[in-house]
């Protein structure tokens, strides 16, 4: 799986995700389910954003991974 985040002219943060070739506007629920189903977030596409968001953006994709890492031992 891939997010694409991107900054409008309003300076907001607008995330996609993309499933195969697929690109469809960023959902939770879909991103859940995709992680549960053991498609890992393996490329993320910062876009126009400045390296401080990147960089906050890193941390948490880093966090959502360790919980899934861990449900995976845990089910193991």
């Amino acid at each position: 799986m891939k997010l694409i985040f991107s900054k409008d002219d309003e300076n907001e943060i607008n995330v996609k995700i993309q499933k195969g070739t697929i690109e469809e506007d960023f959902s939770y629920i879909e991103m859940l389910k995709q992680l549960l189903n053991s498609n890992p977030i393996n490329e993320v596409n910062y876009g126009n954003l400045s390296d401080l968001e990147k960089e906050k953006l890193e941390n948490m994709i880093k966090e959502i991974g360790k919980v899934f890492e861990k449900e995976d031992e845990i089910l193991q």
